[in-house]
């Protein structure tokens, strides 16, 4: 025997334990369950040890330590799953049936092993897993937790293999019949496994089903069959029974309320004659309601399956198909719920008393009064009996049992029954007998019961005085389906309140079966059964959750007022103790078989391949969990409609119209049942092969994705990125300023150069000659300054070499000295990526070199004597660090001498003059005494920043702070002449400034040159012909309101296409230019614009491409193609990325980045004052995210959309290799798909179609929008929702939404640059947000009525439409379209309103977009009058998105979370913000999104109501 502290020797303790066979002794950590084993008892070894060898089921006690059997199980065979998968290894699994006990079993196999454990349910949304997940999860557990259901469909789906298992451990096994998912995983895979899994069985009870003791043999046939197993309970009864709970049985015997109470009072029947006769009139109209929809059901069968429905019978199927939709859908569901409660109603004030009736009734009352649940009835009827009922029930809780209960209310035993009585009375005396410790479980049949219970108990605990000094605690529990006015039961819940219970702050939990099974309380004393078990399980289970070791009582309630009932329940109760006594005693059982398990295994499995093995029950799952991927999440449901009142019947399937698979599936079987799955099954079968289901026959989560064969250099991209780069669309990038030499030079070794000229004085010199450049515009301080560059002629460079050199190295570090040319750029004209060199003209046209000889001269040249001071030149004082120019004043009534007395400052003894102190300050300077000093005024360098107009008070603040009125005195000995006069700094100043602009038009042009070469749809004009460059924002200054006309949006592939449009110099310099260049222009406004086309011409192209791909693939795709990565992508391989201009350029100082012509950058570090080295990167390099590339594409595509057409600009994006024109494999133009649907022929089914657009008044909507549809079927697939089966001649709505939503931005956007040209992009983003949103839409529609017009039978969104279109605050019924699209509707509170009603209303668009042969003209005629009453307040007024107006304010998000919203019976989100002022704001929705809108819209409203914001 080996005793190990596990603290210290835990890894040494598993390990011997996994090699001992027997007789082990385990000394574990401190816990905090009492229950946990602590050592290996004898029958726990015995078992264990026969486990090992041979498949077990063990049927053992609750509180005998099953588990911990199978943990020591999973020890001493972990050695095969200690081992990788890879490498042979096995896993262990461990299968139970709830959420809270893949928790527990967990946690308890960790607590007793070294092995790693996975845990797998439902909620963990493993359905989303693929195989690399689960191949990644499998391989790193070893222990593998999962419910049932998850692994039955990891093993069905061919993800995992039952021989990859060594063990697998069933818990509560004796659920395992029928169909249930243990069942199904042996039927199914467990005999055709090669080598099968040890196979263990955990159960107390045998049988889940209510069985008679001489059954009992039976059971335990088919639960050793269906677990190929042997049962058995252990040799040492004994210890058994020691280890087991130990409860002593009691019965109450109480009388009904009934039959004991109301018999002697007769006026508390009046309230329940009163619910029966509502039950009963409910009941009616129930009645005559199933009538009518069996019937509907029959006519429509009988048509599918009797006529050709789909050809010349269409008319008559429509007909039914949509008499039995509206039917289906006008029936409220809250009549059926109405008389489920009020019976229920009825079996609580039976079983609880009047105090029971009273709180229930209430309850009721307050639900049903809710507006909202009147409001989501169609039916009329159904209102009016709802409205009957409402009144009785409030007259029932308001008059006749709230005076009852007045009357009554010290009367205990009218107030409550016999029953609620005694059980409370039972509880008492266990709480006085147990010290005050005890604690109790109260085990209900129902939900309700559970919940009122827990308040009539806690109301009698607070009315009575307690003999105890710890007062009754009380909580309900129950499963995940609460009672209609609660919160949803959640397992979060589950746990805190058995937490509460098990740490002693709560006394009393009543609960339903749902904790009959895992639920572990060692110090539990008392069960009671308030209603009596359902089953021996559920007997055996509740029985064993009393584990107190001592006075541990388990109570049945039993009702003697019923002779017959009583004793029918007390032989039940007998035949219970009798079988827990045979379990006791073991079995050597046969094999019997299982009717449902055998109805089911005559439908053959569909077997794709690779293992996979899908039956008739799975198929039905798959089926369900397929819709809700074609909605999205959102789970449009097949119909099943059957035919046939006997044996053999006929199920019809009928997939949502937004599948595929458009055929409808037809089977007959013996059952209802059976034939359903039949038809999942074959269409499963048919999905598989359509490509819908993966090659694990799972929903295919990717079929969003189209096969595009990507082209072999993107692949190469891709990886280089990911390899090298790892970058994402916002990482910042490194680039070259430049983009090749300027200019480019054919023969290096050439001595003929350019000359140009600049004005009638300034010119430069080239190596080669340049194109010609546009004219452009320079800016002074009061005036816009017109440059033209023009060509003189040809010259000998070796001539004139030394002397532009020299004039240039002048310039450069001499006049324009804070350039950094001495220190981090030095002249290297044979090396300068920037050759060229600046001069001086003649009036003749040539090179000046004698007025230039004359400018390098005056480099540190003296001023010899006060007579060479004239007032036209500018000097500087030499003793100053800083050159600082000043002017002569020629007034003799300012002069001064030398010698005179220093008044300038404060004196002092060793200044008298100013010659003492020129002297004092700068002693190597001898200052003549006798002379007339030097009369200056300050002036202040010209500017070298002539690219942007400078404000006219920037201009007067600087010109204040740079001259002085007050003459300023030099000796003549410390003067020197400025680097150039008067004249020639106005001339030169501007010639950085010049230089810039040259280089970027020189780069402009050959932009301009490459677009027209690729595009070859346009003649580049010369730069003569261009207009001047401006370098000013193209939108705001061009006044051409033709821009983006509307006309036809089509396609032309001719190449004889030819065009005078192109885009000018000026826009497309703002297209390359970023913000931060700070010029007075940028690419935002362009970059919409294009963004916009780029949309709209990509999602025309994949509509025209993939006739059959869905709007999700087609969307994925769409983002595919317009995402920033694959922008930046058409960037680089376009060699387009050095002509974005990103940074501002700094001529002089440390932030100067601007290399001057000749120069290059010094090689030789440079130090900082701080003996760092110079940063020297901004000379060659600029520093931008991604994006910016991918912004620069799409402004390009906005260049091309204002200054050419249609036309030539999808052919710039065909360069660009965006698919944007639909071509096929020979080069020609696709067709535009068909709207019918695949199988209809368009010849055939067009006379149909219109036919149906009359039966439904689809003329209606053609009135209301002033358009008629020349192809009806465009307009009734736009209304035809995807759970439509009433139209199945059409595709439903999903694909033209896809198109519409991009033609109404486009539109929306082109409408507010033509009306504002000068539009900010905040705003422009802002009004497309509130024009284009789905709230707006949907409100729109609903406005003129055309909501109704829709093609559904879906009854979730049936419910949402007549509550958001029901509401007669927002929509007023007399009002009519233009009074209610007047009303000042909150933008964000129509976000409310169902997401379909905003697709029908994009997908109107998409509809007469291509009915009209795509004319955007007619687009706009149809949608601007429906838009017209919100265009112009949006343009005056846009809503900007409130999250970021908040955000921008200083508000913050404090809390997100869920909560039930009981009157709509719905779980909604909650998100509660605070304001900068520390103001908390909550708002609600349907999603978090929602909810955050709703709370920053509240918050900005209200402190725009309080002026907080300040504008």
């Amino acid at each position: 025997m080996v005793n190990v502290d596990i603290g210290i020797h835990k890894h040494i303790l598993l390990s011997e334990m996994g090699s001992s066979n027997r007789n082990i002794t385990v000394t574990m950590a401190p816990s905090t369950d009492a229950n946990v084993v602590v050592s290996a008892r004898t029958y726990q070894t015995e078992l264990m040890e026969q486990a090992k060898s041979e498949n077990l089921v063990i049927c053992l006690p609750t509180g005998s330590g099953k588990t911990y059997i199978a943990v020591i199980l999973i020890k001493e065979m972990s050695h095969a799953i200690r081992e990788s998968l890879k490498n042979g290894g096995k896993r262990t699994v461990f299968l139970v049936k709830t959420v809270q006990l893949v928790t527990q079993q967990s946690e308890y196999i960790l607590t007793h092993t070294d092995l790693t454990v996975g845990k797998y349910y439902g909620e963990l949304a493993v359905d989303l897993w693929n195989k690399e997940k689960w191949e990644y999860e499998l391989e790193n557990h070893q222990v593998l937790v999962f419910t049932a259901q998850v692994f039955l469909d990891l093993i069905d789906h061919a993800n995992f293999s039952l021989k990859q298992v060594n063990l697998i451990i069933f818990d509560e096994c004796h659920h395992a019949s029928g169909d249930d998912r243990y069942a199904a995983l042996m039927n199914k895979h467990y005999d055709n496994c090669p080598d099968p899994p040890r196979v263990l069985g955990l159960t107390a009870s045998i049988s889940s089903r209510k069985i008679k003791p001489d059954k009992l043999l039976d059971n335990a046939k088919e639960l050793e069959k269906t677990f190929r197993a042997r049962i058995e309970i252990g040799s040492s009864r004994n210890e058994i029974i020691k280890h087991g709970t130990s409860v002593q049985v009691e019965t109450i015997l109480c009388s009904s309320y009934r039959d004991e109470i109301m018999k002697n009072n007769e006026s508390l029947t009046i309230p329940f004659e009163i619910l029966n006769f509502m039950c009963s009139s409910i009941e009616g109209y129930l009645s005559t309601n199933n009538t009518t929809y069996r019937k509907l059901e029959r006519d429509l069968t009988d048509t599918m399956l009797t006529t050709d429905y789909r050809g010349n019978n269409i008319a008559a199927y429509n007909k039914q198909s949509a008499d039995y939709t509206a039917f289906s859908q006008s029936q409220s569901i809250t009549i059926p719920q109405l008389k489920s409660y009020l019976k229920n109603v009825i079996e609580v004030g039976h079983e609880l008393g009047l105090y029971g009736l009273l709180l229930f009734a209430k309850i009721l009352r307050n639900r049903l009064k809710s507006s909202l649940v009147r409001l989501s009835m169609a039916d009329s009827s159904a209102r009016e009996i709802f409205d009957d009922m409402f009144q009785r029930l409030e007259c029932l809780v308001e008059d006749i049992l709230r005076n009852l209960w007045r009357l009554n209310r010290h009367n205990l035993e009218i107030l409550f029954s016999p029953k609620v009585r005694k059980l409370f009375n039972r509880i008492l005396k266990q709480q006085n007998e147990n010290n005050k410790r005890s604690r109790c479980i109260v085990f209900v049949e129902r939900v309700y019961t559970a919940t009122m219970l827990s308040q009539i108990l806690s109301n009698l605990a607070s009315s009575q005085e307690p003999t105890w000094d710890t007062p009754l605690k009380i909580k309900h529990v129950t499963g995940i389906k609460a009672l209609f006015y609660d919160k949803p039961m959640t397992a979060k819940y589950q746990r805190q309140t058995i937490e509460e219970f098990r740490s002693q702050n709560l006394n009393v939990l009543i609960a339903t079966a749902v904790i009959e099974e895992g639920l572990d309380i060692p110090d539990c004393d008392l069960v009671i059964r308030f209603n009596k078990p359902n089953n021996f399980s559920s007997y055996m289970q509740s029985k064993g959750r009393a584990r107190a070791k001592q006075n541990a009582s388990y109570v049945l309630f039993m009702d003697e007022s019923n002779a017959d009932e009583y004793a029918r329940d007390k032989n039940e109760y007998s035949d219970y103790e009798e079988i827990e006594k045979m379990i006791q005693q073991g079995f050597s059982l046969d094999e019997s078989d299982d009717d449902l398990a055998d109805d089911l295994s005559r439908i053959p499995p569909y077997c794709p391949s690779n293992g996979v093995i899908i039956d008739a029950t799975r198929a039905a799952q798959l089926i369900m969990q397929y819709c809700g991927v074609l909605g999205n999440g959102q789970v449009y449901p097949p119909r099943f409609l059957f035919h046939g009142c006997c044996s053999p019947y006929t199920c019809i399937l009928s997939m949502p119209a937004n599948c595929p698979i458009r055929d409808d599936i037809k089977c007959e079987s013996s059952k209802k049942k059976l034939a359903k799955y039949k038809c999942c099954l074959e269409m499963v079968k048919k999905l598989h092969e359509h490509g819908e289901f993966d090659d694990h026959c799972l929903p295919n989560r990717n079929r969003t994705l189209l096969k595009i064969k990507i082209p072999i250099e993107n692949r190469i991209f891709d990886l280089a990125d990911e390899l090298f780069e790892t970058k994402s669309e916002s990482s910042f990038e490194t680039f070259s300023k430049q983009i090749a030499k300027f200019p480019l030079q054919k023969d290096p070794v050439s001595t003929c150069w350019h000359l140009y000229q600049i004005d009638n004085q300034l010119g430069f010199v080239v190596p080669s000659e340049l194109k010609k450049l546009p004219r452009f515009s320079l800016y002074e301080n009061n005036k816009t300054t017109t440059i033209e560059i023009v060509h003189l002629k040809s010259i000998g460079y070796r001539q004139y070499q030394s002397e532009l050199e020299d004039f240039c190295k002048y310039l450069f570090e001499y006049v324009f000295d804070d350039m950094n040319t001495n220190t981090n750029l030095k002249f290297d004209i044979d090396n300068s990526t920037f050759k060229l060199l600046p001069c001086l003209l003649t009036e003749s046209g040539d090179i000046d070199c004698n007025r230039m000889a004359i400018i390098c001269n005056r480099r540190n040249k003296q001023v010899q004597s006060h007579a060479e001071l004239v007032d036209d030149e500018l000097y500087y004082p030499s003793h100053l660090q800083d050159k600082r120019f000043c002017m002569n004043v020629s007034d003799p009534s300012l002069l001064k001498r030398a010698s005179d007395s220093w008044d300038q400052k404060k004196s002092s003894e060793n200044i008298k003059t100013y010659a003492d102190y020129f002297e004092n300050k700068y002693p190597n300077i001898l200052v003549r005494r006798d002379e007339f000093l030097a009369t200056m005024k300050g002036v202040k360098k010209a500017r070298i920043n002539y690219l942007n107009e400078i404000s006219t008070n920037n201009r007067k603040e600087n010109k204040n702070d740079s001259e002085s009125s007050e003459p300023i005195y030099y000796p003549i000995e410390v003067l020197r002449y400025a680097p150039l006069n008067q004249v020639d700094f106005e001339l030169i100043y501007k010639l950085p400034s010049i230089l810039v602009r040259i280089s970027q038009l020189y780069r402009i042009e050959r932009l301009r040159k490459l677009f027209a070469d690729k595009i070859q749809y346009y003649s580049l004009c010369d730069a003569d012909q261009m207009p001047l460059v401006t370098f000013n924002d193209y939108l705001r200054t061009n006044t051409n309101l033709s821009l983006l006309p509307l006309v036809p949006l089509s396609y032309s592939s001719s190449s004889s296409y030819q065009s005078l449009l192109q885009p000018s110099p000026d826009i497309l310099f703002q297209a390359i230019t970023r913000r931060s260049a700070s010029e007075n222009t940028d690419m935002e406004n362009l970059e919409i614009l294009g963004d916009c086309f780029l949309k709209l011409t990509v999602s025309m192209c994949l509509y025209h491409r993939y006739p059959e791909a869905s709007a999700g693939a087609l969307t994925v795709e769409k983002a595919k193609q317009i995402s920033n990565k694959n922008l930046y992508r058409i960037a680089v391989k376009k060699q387009l990325k050095s002509y974005l201009n990103v940074m501002k350029i700094n001529f002089r100082g440390k932030d100067a980045n601007w290399i001057p012509p000749g120069y290059v950058i010094n090689e030789t570090p440079q130090l900082t004052t701080d003996g760092e080295s110079v940063d020297l990167k901004g000379y060659s390099t600029q520093y931008v995210k991604r994006k910016a590339f991918a912004d620069m594409i799409e402004a390009f595509i906005g260049v091309f959309l204002i200054s050419t057409d249609y036309t030539i600009t999808m052919q710039f994006m065909k360069w660009l290799s965006i698919d944007v024109i639909p071509l096929d494999k020979n080069n020609h133009l696709m067709e535009v798909p068909s709207i019918l649907c695949s199988y209809s022929a368009n010849d055939e089914i067009r006379p149909i179609v219109d036919k149906f657009y009359k039966e439904q008044a689809f003329d209606d909507i053609e009135k209301i929008i002033n358009y008629n549809f020349r192809n009806k079927a465009y307009l009734v697939a736009a209304f035809t929702h995807p759970s439509s089966f009433a139209n199945r001649l059409t595709n439903c709505y999903e694909r033209l939404e896809f198109l519409g939503d991009a033609v109404l931005d486009f539109l929306v956007t082109r409408h507010i640059f033509i009306t504002d040209t000068k539009i900010t992009p905040g705003r422009v983003t802002d009004i497309r947000q509130d024009l284009s949103n789905n709230g707006r839409l949907a409100y729109i529609l609903v406005a003129y009525r055309l909501h109704t017009k829709i093609l559904h039978n879906s009854p979730d969104l049936f419910g949402k439409i007549q509550m958001y279109a029901g509401d007669n605050e927002v929509f007023p019924k007399d009002s009519s379209s233009e009074i209610i699209l007047n009303k000042d509707i909150d933008q964000w509170a129509d976000s409310t309103a169902p997401k379909a009603l905003a697709d029908v209303f994009e997908a109107l668009v998409g509809a007469v977009f291509l009915d009209s042969e795509k004319c955007l003209k007619t687009v706009w005629n149809v949608i601007e009058p429906l838009l017209r009453q919100y265009i112009d307040r949006s343009i005056a007024n846009p809503n900007s998105n409130p999250i970021r107006e908040f955000f921008e304010k200083g508000g913050k998000v404090i809390s997100e979370s869920t909560e039930t919203d009981t009157e709509k019976d719905t779980i909604k989100s909650i998100c509660i913000v605070q304001t900068a002022n520390g103001r908390r704001i909550d708002g609600s929705g349907t999603s978090k999104k929602m909810a955050k809108y709703d709370a920053c819209r509240k918050a900005i409203k209200l402190l725009m109501e309080y002026n907080v914001i300040d504008d």
